[in-house]
């Protein structure tokens, strides 16, 4: 008896014994939906990690209020602190406070001084984020003795996490202050700050602040904006008049964040990721459907014994449903390893916002599981429609077939060879950040990066240039420096090799007009032991010295590269060079010559340097260099000791190896790197198999044509190497256009290639060998099985 019921348990069980019966193909096919759910997943993790709510208790009800003028394109007005109170006493908002960020040195008498990124807050601010301290308290607007919250990290540094901190006087810019309190791990509000006053609104209220408010229960951000604009307005006369008519935005506080455009980039690459995907389900459709068409008598026969037409169709959407779940399960797994790797490359302190975090959780999931439903239903579709098409009387006499995506015509090709050429397009950019990445973990072959300790020293911590680099007497901080244990050698300059550097305007030789366009260049103030602790080779003339001071004939020494490219056929000691960032006017003579620092990493990371003497330069920042003569790690507790020792009033920070350090300046473009090494090798791989199910459907075709040919006596080698042409007829042109798009392209890969030639010609040749190599690999299967046809069962139809 016929029956036709639907039945979803029977259509797995069939749908999981086919795929069992044929574990390459549906190994391949999950592969590639792992690969295209993978993409999309890591970067819908990156989207959602830059626009968390604030860290808070409700922190999505956290909002900010700014103030815009649409007639001068949309500048902000700033809210002046006396015009919070405008904002306050509605009922959308229980609450509404101000903030402004600073940049301080704080100095305890006891201790070396640190680095303060802090926070002045109005008193309504605390409250309403509803983060009590984990020490103390709160300070009160107005004490006699201001007061001051620690951050928890800026706790566990200075202080070492004793309790006992509270009451202690301390000094923030001059001002004294007294510790009240220690905010909570992971308190860092508003943006990444480790200290926090709480200030009482200025009478005169002049003050501009960046308002912000909690919204009240019920309420939405479009239902306070309307009623804040009303209480914004009625004020508006009263205002100067470049103030008026400035529109009121409420959005969630740590929306469209990001100077950089961190969601803007990130939705692009959800984008990109999702048209990725998109081709790895054209190409699993195929494999499918290549399946499909093999199994066409047989699904007949089931047809014929009383299957009905829904529980084929579910037999085969099931095939495709159990393909796209194992598949998002293996692509959850690589997108953990993937965005794990960034977090750890970038690490929370460079990671933007202290908000921002990256984790395949709830919300990523969740998306992973709604493309995997439409990979799915995408994916099974195409091949149930055909087989549902075909005719089962017809089939049971005679061989049927379907159609590959795009068909077997010049559609299906453009789209095959189109998707390989923009494989090839990003297994170019995949080389080159490849073999920039390997460059940049070769760095410090030329200099002993990893004995060298760098610490930041605070001169201007705010970055406003108020801070003389003058005022740090640099002889007696590296004297101090060389006298503790295990030091072997001390210098102080604007930056190492690799990190912090300068790069200036450069002008060579008095005779040349200021006017004209000046060259680029890296440069660095130093004390004359910089060359010893690196231990760069002097080369020609004389090295720095002490006695080239603030009064005496300004000179300069270059590295050998700036001489090769700028000496020609003049000697180069003897020559002036102006430097516009070193803030003089003055012109240095060159009186000496050292090797270059050999960084590694590509012909721009060995760029031509010039070092001047720091009492010569007035830099705005300084780096204390430290030549361990044994393990550098030990010595960076007793760093912050010796600078307490010279002057406690500079501030220490970011204590790290050159090694390190140097990372720590590529960390973006280094993930960067990793990401399209990774895209370009996923995209690679989705597209050649893409290539195959097209061959192998082509095959499957022309399995009749074959068997007679075969028949009359063809070769099966001569079958294979025809099919081998049918590929390298896509192969070839693909990898041409591939290529020329990448070399059109290649400007934009600049920055993250690490200093990488983006045209080099190695890469580009290296790409197209290994793209043509595993092109013709994906094409041996269908080969091998054109040439394995056998002639009877191909006239029998079977």
């Amino acid at each position: 008896m016929r029956s036709t019921r639907f039945r979803p348990g029977l259509a797995v069980s069939l749908a999981v014994r086919a795929l069992r019966r044929d574990p390459a193909s549906a190994a391949a096919a999950v592969s590639v939906l792992a690969l295209g759910l993978a993409a999309p997943a890591t970067f819908f993790s990156f989207l959602v990690g830059a626009s968390r709510p604030l860290p808070v208790p409700e922190g999505d009800r956290v909002v900010r209020v700014s103030v815009v003028q649409p007639s001068r394109d949309g500048r902000p007005v700033g809210v002046l602190e006396g015009e919070l109170a405008q904002l306050a006493g509605g009922r959308s908002l229980t609450a509404v406070g101000g903030f402004r960020t600073f940049a301080a040195t704080l100095v305890d008498p006891e201790l070396a001084a640190a680095p303060l990124f802090g926070a002045a807050l109005t008193p309504e601010v605390i409250p309403l984020l509803g983060v009590p301290p984990l020490l103390g308290r709160v300070p009160a607007a107005g004490e006699g003795e201001p007061g001051l919250l620690l951050g928890h990290d800026l706790w566990q540094e200075v202080y070492g996490g004793d309790a006992g901190v509270l009451g202690r006087l301390v000094q923030v810019d001059g001002e004294r202050m007294s510790v009240v309190g220690v905010m909570p791990p992971g308190f860092a509000f508003p943006f990444r700050q480790n200290a926090w006053t709480v200030r009482a609104v200025q009478p005169s209220g002049e003050g501009v602040v960046e308002a912000m408010g909690r919204l009240a229960d019920g309420v939405n951000p479009e239902g306070a904006q309307a009623e804040l604009a009303l209480r914004w307005g009625r004020e508006d006369a009263r205002r100067a008049e470049a103030r008026r008519g400035g529109v009121v935005r409420v959005r969630g506080f740590t929306d469209g964040r990001g100077e950089g455009g961190e969601a803007v980039a990130f939705v692009g690459l959800v984008l990109v990721a999702l048209c990725l995907l998109v081709i790895a389900c054209a190409n699993v459709a195929n494999l499918l459907l290549v399946r499909a068409t093999e199994r066409v008598r047989a699904l007949a026969v089931q047809a014929a014994l009383g299957a009905g037409r829904a529980q084929i169709s579910a037999q085969l959407l099931a095939e495709a449903l159990v393909l796209a779940v194992l598949g998002g399960g293996v692509g959850l797994l690589l997108a953990h390893g993937a965005v794990g790797a960034v977090q750890r490359a970038l690490a929370a302190e460079h990671f933007g916002y202290y908000w921002m975090r990256l984790a395949v959780d709830g919300p990523v999931v969740a998306f992973t599981g709604a493309l995997v439903l439409g990979t799915g239903l995408l994916a099974g579709i195409l091949p149930a429609v055909r087989v549902l098409r075909v005719d089962v009387q017809r089939v049971l006499k005679e061989e049927s077939g379907g159609r590959a995506v795009g068909g077997d015509g010049p559609w299906g090709r453009a789209f095959v060879t189109g998707q390989l050429a923009l494989s090839c397009a990003a297994l170019v950019a995949a080389g080159l950040t490849g073999v920039s990445l390997l460059g940049s973990w070769s760095f410090g072959e030329g200099i002993p990066a990893e004995e060298v300790l760098v610490a930041s020293v605070g001169l201007d911590v705010a970055g406003d240039g108020g801070a003389s680099a003058r005022q740090v007497d640099a002889r007696a901080l590296g004297e101090a420096l060389e006298a503790r244990p295990g030091v072997r050698r001390a210098a102080v300059a604007s930056g190492a090799p690799g990190y912090a550097e300068g790069i200036s305007s450069l002008w060579l030789d008095g005779g040349e007009a200021e006017s004209g366009s000046p060259e680029r260049i890296h440069w660095n103030a130093v004390t004359p032991e910089f060359f010893d602790v690196l231990d760069l080779e002097l080369r020609a003339g004389r090295s720095l010295e002490w006695t080239d001071d603030a009064v005496s004939l300004q000179v300069a020494v270059v590295n050998e590269s700036f001489v090769r490219r700028f000496a020609g056929r003049a000697p180069m000691l003897g020559r002036r060079l102006r430097l516009a960032a070193a803030d003089t006017a003055g012109w240095f003579t060159v009186v000496g010559v050292v090797e270059d620092v050999g960084l590694g990493g590509g012909e721009r990371a060995r760029e031509d340097r010039v070092y001047v003497p720091l009492a010569q330069a007035n830099p705005p920042g300084l780096l204390a260099l430290v030549r361990a003569s044994g393990d550098a790690g030990v010595l960076a507790p007793d760093l912050r000791a010796a600078m307490a020792a010279t002057d406690r009033t500079l501030a220490v920070w970011g204590v790290r190896t050159l090694a390190d350090a140097h990372a720590y300046m590529i960390r973006v473009p280094r993930a960067i790197a990793l990401m399209a090494l990774g895209g370009g090798g996923a995209g690679f791989l989705v597209a050649a198999v893409g290539l195959y199910g097209l061959l192998a459907f082509r095959v499957r075709q022309r399995r009749g044509e074959l068997g007679v040919r075969l028949a009359v006596g063809a070769d099966g080698g001569r079958l294979a190497r025809e099919v081998l042409g049918w590929a390298l007829a896509v192969l070839v042109p693909a990898a041409a256009l591939g290529l020329a798009l990448a070399w059109a392209a290649s400007p934009f890969l600049v920055a993250a290639l690490l200093g990488m030639d983006p045209r080099a010609p190695g890469v580009y040749a290296g790409v197209a060998a290994a793209f043509l190599a595993v092109g013709v690999a994906a094409a041996l299967g269908p080969a091998l099985r054109a040439a394995a046809v056998d002639p009877a069962s191909a006239l029998r139809g079977q």
